[in-house]
């Protein structure tokens, strides 16, 4: 490795390496978020609950609500997220802490330990797990606005939210949006609410080469629902192998993630208040 310096000798020279390769995975693998509060709270009959919340404030403005892509289970202990750390949105939420809002993971619920498919996250049942969560937030933050923000499949939890109750959040963010159906499962291509009722925002990468989220149909879900859409255009990670629907590709924002956020962040901010005009 070029960070082994060149006078030592060969056992050294070993040493260093293996060092710093260590350093560098648990960085990689570094849980995003490393102190917060670990929730449980029932929901439907016999089910409950768990989201971590960590927040840099007693009273922030916003509370980022995120729902991670496939399979969706966090696995969510006292320090956090144990699974899906590669996540887009797991990865990343130590930069809404470093903005001033709170976040909040969502892990699925116990009757969903592994994970769930888009199927269930389209359903009623994980309406109401979310329902009962956004009251559960709010309780806890009752003067700050709350926003759910969903990448890959995650959004259809997200859409599912928005198309049951447009007023249960004050925004919603779908990232990599999953447009196109894999087998058969739910989407967000008929996701049938008006964006000038409801503050909602779509975030493509025009270099997501994953199937289920290209970015020019979710490009035409946001114009015809009247929905801002922003589109971002970046290559690295793993583009075409087995890996081009995961968290290190462009389809999870790989390598760009503070430029998505603030993006993001900038939108939540310039209105707080009002829904967009239509297009």
């Amino acid at each position: 490795m070029s960070g082994c310096r060149t006078n030592l000798n060969d056992t050294m020279k070993r040493l260093c390496c293996v060092l710093a390769a260590s350093f560098m995975m648990a960085n990689i693998h570094a849980n995003p978020l490393d102190h917060g509060d670990l929730a449980t709270f029932p929901t439907r009959d016999g089910v409950t609950q768990s989201v971590f919340i960590s927040t840099p404030a007693p009273r922030p403005a916003w509370v980022i609500v995120l729902f991670g892509g496939t399979p969706g289970a966090l696995h969510l202990g006292p320090n956090g997220a144990t699974t899906l750390t590669g996540n887009f949105l797991v990865r990343s939420a130590q930069h809404w802490i470093d903005d001033g809002e709170a976040v909040v993971l969502v892990d699925t619920p116990s009757d969903h330990p592994e994970g769930v498919d888009d199927d269930f996250r389209h359903g009623k049942e994980s309406f109401a797990d979310t329902q009962t969560l956004v009251a559960k937030v709010r309780e806890r933050f009752p003067e700050a606005k709350i926003a759910l923000v969903g990448t890959s499949a995650g959004t259809v939890s997200v859409g599912n939210a928005l198309e049951r109750d447009p007023k249960i959040a004050d925004a919603f963010v779908l990232t990599s949006p999953v447009t196109v159906s894999r087998k058969g499962d739910a989407t967000v291509a008929d996701l049938d609410v008006d964006g000038t009722q409801s503050r909602v925002l779509v975030v493509s990468n025009a270099g997501d080469q994953c199937p289920s989220s290209p970015a020019d149909i979710a490009k035409r879900l946001a114009n015809n629902r009247h929905y801002d859409f922003i589109e971002v255009n970046s290559s690295e990670g793993d583009r075409y192998g087995a890996g081009r629907c995961g968290g290190h590709s462009p389809h999870g924002f790989l390598g760009i993630e503070k430029e998505v956020l603030k993006a993001i962040q900038a939108w939540l901010k310039a209105r707080p208040d009002t829904p967009p005009a239509p297009r």
